[in-house]
């Protein structure tokens, strides 16, 4: 279908937020300690690692990530500081928002019905939603892998069928998204040198995906001067 004829986005969090930005800016100094330092691709491994470590093991996600911390300082065979901890537990709720995702979000919140799809572990939704000009339609916080029931019971409660929505994905190797690839799904390719909705396999319908989500809402514009 065209994206002028879906009901519902269904954005998953790292189409908002620059998470991947959010973990290296807070554990890049803690590796550089390291006499065997890890790099970027490594330090996020170890983060996601982790995370599925922790996860049912601490009641909060400030909690998740202060020991996320310390565990890999240890792992690194360094003392964790104290204050580094602290500072990277309370860092994730201010994990920077796409420059562009307030103001795409509010045009598209005018068409579609916003759905946003959390990461499994160790974020606090609320610290989001703040800081946007639109409130979500609904929001799913998978809990397992199979995510399925939450996903339906999301939509069932605001009258959207299952083929009413568009998947909006991240490139983040653990986007909830990637478990769930039995219909159509869009991506988003940020950090793009060539932005991909002005590439012919994008206006062309052919493939659903786009360098961010503004450029999602200038491909909605185009979809609707067509």
């Amino acid at each position: 279908m065209k994206i002028t004829h879906y009901q519902a986005l269904g954005l998953s969090y790292a189409t908002l937020v620059d998470r991947e930005r959010g973990i290296l800016e807070g554990l890049r100094p803690l590796a550089a300690q390291s006499a065997q330092p890890l790099d970027d691709r490594q330090l996020l491994a170890a983060y996601r690692n982790l995370t599925l470590q922790l996860a049912h093991q601490v009641p909060s996600p400030t909690a998740l990530h202060g020991q996320l911390y310390q565990r890999l300082a240890q792992q690194l065979r360094i003392v964790p500081d104290w204050d580094a901890t602290v500072a990277f537990g309370s860092a994730a709720a201010q994990w920077p928002i796409y420059e562009d995702a307030p103001g795409a979000v509010q045009y598209l919140s005018k068409f579609y019905r916003l759905v946003l799809i959390a990461p499994r572990h160790g974020i606090d939704i609320e610290s989001l939603t703040r800081r946007l000009p639109v409130a979500f339609d609904a929001i799913v916080e998978p809990a397992d892998d199979d995510w399925r029931p939450a996903l339906a019971h999301a939509l069932q409660a605001i009258d959207v069928p299952r083929i009413g929505m568009l998947p909006v994905r991240s490139s983040e190797a653990d986007d909830p998204w990637n478990s769930l690839v039995d219909f159509p799904i869009c991506t988003l390719q940020r950090e793009q040198a060539q932005p991909w909705n002005l590439t012919q396999s994008a206006l062309d319908a052919k493939r659903c995906e786009y360098a961010s989500l503004a450029d999602m809402a200038h491909a909605h514009q185009w979809a609707l001067r067509a």
